[in-house]
């Protein structure tokens, strides 16, 4: 028995549980491949019957067990995933657009035309489109019989066709497998493009990202280049792929400039900027006096252009030098370098307000559009800040009862849609 041979003798006996375990991690959304263990499990299989390893046939069906198993719990593991998203348990960043109504309605409509087709397609469809339909059909409440109904066949006909087929031919499979994944990843490449163009149109780059937005992203762009030449025989290619994928995406994302409709309404401070409120304090100004000051941090994620409050006269426009202390913290409001807007509010009551753009630990570019002297409607755009960040909004804290703060602290906001503020 040579050393291959006494390998598989040795440690093929484990191969059950490592399949069931993986593919259990799979319905948990952690980047383990199906496909990969199915395919070592047939090679593995294929290799112990060619090297007559003693019970080599027997390991076939434990195999296949737990390959069926690992396959089907993972797929309800995703469905139960969608439906504690949809019943609040699990909160998902961007799950509101990932699961809009409109997609919603239309994946619905598909899924009553052509549910068991669907199943099937996608099973045969990698890069994490099967899990995004378990996990659709549970949001949507697709009942469990109907999801199971149309799952497992799938699931059986997609595994038994790969298994099989590797089992069977061997290295004589690998070809065309290669081959179809080429052709995957050619399709995936152009869905991409598609994606990237239609989310451009939607979402126009702001002028004011140049350079960075034009040279930043040739940096993901060659890395997944270099990968595809050098490390495509590689089986952690697809993860690393779309890790730079996203960094790409990201790095575009950042300079968007979402097309917004400003509701003009004078009695609202709108937010100045995308974020998280942060800071709602009271604190003293040298010229101003005792002020009310509403603090916003922007994520890498948010959009960073920064808006008027209301419309409003710009009286002055300080920069001033400093460290580049975590947005989140307040402090960074004093020893933080910061772009300060004294603006006076055209409509009544005239108060002079405060914006302050504040750069963060990552962000280290102020941009400032406007001069002093100029007037803005409320909603208008005068800048934003590169990569992370604070806005702050400051107004006369002794109010009378004049207006009401209507966000608190943790809430999010957007730039020219959520009020802050309602003058009485």
């Amino acid at each position: 028995m040579d050393i291959f041979s006494s390998f598989i003798s040795e440690y093929a006996q484990f191969y059950p549980l490592a399949a069931l375990v993986s593919l259990l991690l799979a319905g948990l959304n952690i980047p383990f491949s199906e496909d990969l263990v199915i395919i070592t499990g047939a090679l593995l299989n294929q290799e112990a019957v060619q090297a007559q390893v003693e019970g080599a046939r027997g390991m076939l069906a434990p195999s296949l067990l737990a390959i069926y198993s690992g396959v089907i719990i993972s797929d309800f593991t995703s469905y139960y995933l969608g439906t504690l998203i949809r019943k609040g348990v699990f909160r998902v960043k961007y799950a509101d657009t990932l699961f809009s109504q409109k997609n919603l309605d239309r994946v619905s409509r598909h899924l009553d035309k052509h549910g068991p087709l669907t199943f099937i397609v996608c099973r045969f469809i990698p890069f994490g489109a099967r899990n995004t339909l378990f996990m659709t059909s549970g949001f949507l409440g697709l009942p469990l019989r109907r999801f199971a109904l149309y799952d497992i066949p799938a699931a059986m006909i997609s595994t038994n066709t790969l298994f099989f087929l590797v089992y069977r031919f061997g290295d004589g499979v690998q070809n065309p497998i290669r081959v179809a994944g080429i052709i995957l990843f050619v399709l995936l490449i152009l869905a991409v493009l598609f994606l990237v163009i239609r989310f451009l149109k939607r979402n126009p780059l702001t002028p004011w990202g140049l350079p960075q937005a034009a040279i930043f992203p040739i940096f993901p762009i060659a890395g997944m280049t270099a990968l595809f030449i050098y490390c495509r025989h590689f089986f952690w290619i697809v993860p690393a792929e779309a890790a730079l994928f996203l960094v790409f995406f990201w790095m575009l994302s950042f300079f968007r400039n979402p097309p917004r409709k400003i509701k003009e309404d004078e009695s609202i401070l709108y937010s100045p900027a995308d974020g998280r409120v942060t800071e709602i304090s009271e604190v003293v100004d040298d010229e101003l006096g005792p002020l009310l000051r509403i603090g916003i941090f922007l994520s890498i994620f948010n959009v960073h252009l920064n808006r008027s409050p209301c419309s409003a006269a710009v009286e002055r426009i300080s920069y001033k030098k400093g460290i580049f202390k975590d947005a989140r913290d307040p402090d960074s409001s004093r020893v933080n370098e910061s772009n300060t807007l004294l603006l006076r509010r055209l409509a009544e009551p005239k108060d002079h307000l405060l914006v302050r753009q504040i750069s963060g630990a990552i962000a280290r570019h102020i941009v400032c559009k406007i001069n002093e002297k100029d007037e803005l409607k409320q909603g208008a755009l005068f800048g934003m800040i590169k990569f992370g960040s604070r806005t702050e909004l400051c107004l006369p804290a002794k109010n009378d009862g004049k207006y009401e703060v209507t966000v608190k602290v943790g809430d999010n906001v957007h730039a020219g849609i959520t009020p802050l503020v309602r003058y009485l």
